[in-house]
């Protein structure tokens, strides 16, 4: 039976045209190749290169057997990050997220109900979160809209609302009753640059405004505490990571200031599912 590593040097063959080059490529010897691919053809009771002088191509049969080379290998990929992912499922409960801060909320949620569980989390487009729910990258997602699906559980889990938070000094610290994003307008501000789905927001409602982006959390955090720039914080950033000290702490009155997360599940892993909770 043809080894994965032989149909891998058929595929390179295929792709690079001569054995010499696809030698070059696998960083082996062209003469380990043609001997590999010669067992192979032994195997198979199959000629699947035409050979003149100083010329090997392959022929038609050649060529199909790539063909289903390349949906073995494929297969076999797919079978190797399954097993990979279930493996994990049984000691780490992986969070997919369109926004940072409710995997706070959710982290505290299972390590309280899972304590022998480990956590990992990662943020991506929406787009990207449901397909790594389905192919088990994730066994929770958070989402800024429900999913409604046959193989998939969907709760209202919590409401992210963002806060302006400013010195007492600032010329907006006297707005306590709230301030509107185009308030904004022409300020610089802090901004961390991983913020999830508030990027969009952020772009389309302050196109005026400079931002003084920051790659780390604990970098931003600190910078927030000494500077007398403005910076965003949230009912969840400030409950998890504090930030409010020092400063005052301004609600926003837009609308778009205030987004309900979704938690959502496979059925078969419905016991991660947290109850639906909504923060203030």
């Amino acid at each position: 039976m043809a080894e994965l590593n032989q149909l891998i040097q058929l595929i390179t063959i295929a792709e690079n045209g001569t054995i010499s080059k696809a030698s070059e490529i696998l960083h082996i010897s062209q003469p380990a190749l043609t001997r590999s691919m010669q067992k192979l053809e032994s195997e198979w009771n199959a000629v699947l290169f035409d050979r003149k002088k100083n010329k090997v191509t392959l022929n038609k049969t050649g060529e199909i057997a790539v063909q289903y080379a390349k949906r073995v290998i494929e297969a076999a990929d797919t079978m190797t990050r399954e097993v990979q992912a279930y493996e994990r499922s049984l000691h780490t409960i992986s969070i997919g997220s369109c926004d940072p801060a409710p995997i706070l909320e959710l982290m505290a949620y299972l390590g309280e109900r899972f304590p022998d569980m480990a956590t990992s989390s990662d943020t991506g487009s929406p787009e990207e979160l449901l397909p790594g729910l389905r192919s088990r990258r994730y066994q929770i997602i958070l989402t800024h809209h429900p999913i409604e699906a046959e193989d998939i559980l969907c709760r209202e889990f919590c409401t992210e609302q963002l806060f302006l938070t400013v010195p007492p000094a600032h010329p907006l610290a006297g707005q306590t009753r709230g301030i509107h994003l185009e308030d904004l307008a022409d300020e610089t501000m802090l901004l961390i640059k991983f913020i999830g789905i508030w990027r969009d927001i952020t772009i389309s409602k302050m196109p005026r405004t400079n931002f003084i982006l920051q790659d780390e959390d604990a970098a931003f955090n600190a910078l927030v505490q000494v500077s007398a720039l403005p910076a965003f914080a949230s009912n969840l950033t400030l409950k998890y990571r504090g930030g409010g000290d020092n400063r005052v702490i301004l609600p926003i009155l837009d609308p778009e200031a205030s987004i309900t997360f979704f938690c959502s599940v496979l059925k078969q892993n419905r016991q991660y599912l947290p109850p639906s909770s909504t923060l203030e």
